[in-house]
């Protein structure tokens, strides 16, 4: 039977989507707030690297569980792809493409970002960076590295050591990357041991020249660093179950905090804008999802109140469906409606689209080939 759901990480998941939500509200609705909070806080920043943290501490340990790379690569198709390709769908219906077979491609691999393919909505962004760490964490389980300390720490140093990277942007290739990605898990989905480390290599080529060589532009200075950010939470699930020592997982989270504030200091360098409230802005952001993880950890043996883990349920639906919902009711929210008036039914229509997504899509996707069908669809889910 599939473990129970952890009530503080869906918690975890509800705090970094609200952040998210209100980045994106406050900016379509209430420009006078968002540049006050953003003066002191990148809210978007902080939401989606708490979420990076929460897929870092669970996606290794929910592959070690599962102790297959077939079974977890089914259960992240499962997971992720049916919300995922219908947003596409409805999208692609409304906002239409220059090149379909292109983006088509590109947005199939979940690595459009890296892959240089025009975003059908921005938000996807982060699951290129997402798939990217499925990647590598599959390079390292087929060459026996999983519980390696050194992802984290290698990736931070040459984060801090090469920002602003200056990628050589191959462009758009989707053909190119869809081909190795096809090839590579061809390898480590075969069951035979030289075609499982030939695959896990290729992938982890791939992922890293995406990374080092293809980068957009918008993460030239944080890039790696995000994908730091994913093993840092990994480190701390190993440090937790004593797999390795808190000393240890402490000086990763030193090397990847410094490398994130080297970073994000680099960028406001670049900026010219090295000002003492923009310095306190990149710590707050740092404090504010390292804290919100750390409280999270802290009070998980406490009960997790309802309302927040039920939001951190429909997280994903959530943070798919909230700005298609904006890019598709740009002239409702542009309309001399009163902001409040306009906020309330945007959340309202958000949050029903949401339970209706997670309901009708996401549960019966999960359930798909899985031999829990039979089960609740909470407990099917398991870890994540």
């Amino acid at each position: 039977m599939s473990a129970p759901r952890m009530a503080w990480l869906d918690g975890l998941r509800a705090v970094a989507v609200l952040l998210v939500l209100y980045s994106h509200l406050t900016r379509a609705l209430f420009t006078g707030l968002w540049t006050a909070t953003d003066e002191w806080l990148h809210t978007g920043t902080a939401g989606v690297m708490l979420f990076f943290l929460v897929s870092g501490y669970i996606i290794p340990a929910s592959l070690e569980r599962h102790g297959d790379l077939r079974a977890f690569w089914r259960s992240r198709v499962r997971r992720l792809f049916p919300l995922y390709l219908a947003v596409i769908a409805v999208l692609a219906i409304t906002h239409p493409v220059n090149d379909p077979l292109a983006s088509a491609v590109g947005h199939a691999t979940m690595l459009p970002f890296l892959l240089g393919v025009p975003l059908i909505t921005p938000v996807f962004w982060t699951l290129s960076f997402e798939m990217a760490f499925y990647l590598l964490v599959t390079t390292l389980h087929t060459i026996r590295a999983q519980r390696s300390l050194l992802p984290p720490v290698i990736l931070a140093v040459a984060g801090m050591a090469t920002t602003p990277l200056v990628p050589l942007r191959f462009g758009a290739i989707p053909a190119a990357g869809a081909s190795l990605l096809l090839a590579g898990l061809t390898g480590v989905l075969s069951r035979r041991r030289w075609a499982e480390i030939a695959g896990g290599l290729l992938l982890g080529g791939l992922v890293l020249g995406l990374l080092l060589f293809n980068e957009d532009p918008a993460h030239a200075h944080d890039g790696l660093l995000i994908v730091a950010v994913m093993f840092t939470g990994t480190v701390i699930h190993r440090a937790e179950h004593g797999q390795t020592s808190w000393w240890r997982a402490g000086a990763v989270i030193a090397v990847v905090a410094t490398g994130l504030l080297v970073s994000w200091f680099a960028e406001l360098a670049a900026l010219h804008t090295v000002t003492p409230r923009y310095v306190i802005r990149s710590v707050l952001t740092l404090l504010v999802f390292g804290g919100a993880f750390a409280a999270g950890m802290t009070l998980r043996r406490r009960r997790t109140p309802s309302w927040l883990a039920r939001i951190g349920v429909l997280s994903y639906s959530i943070y798919l469906v909230h700005y298609a919902v904006i890019e598709l009711a740009g002239p409702v929210l542009e309309s001399d409606v009163p902001a409040p008036l306009l906020a309330a039914g945007y959340l309202v229509v958000v949050f029903v689209v949401s339970w209706l997504t997670h309901r009708y899509i996401e549960v019966p996707g999960q359930r798909l080939g899985s031999s829990h069908a039979g089960q609740h669809p909470h407990l099917a889910e398991g870890r994540r």
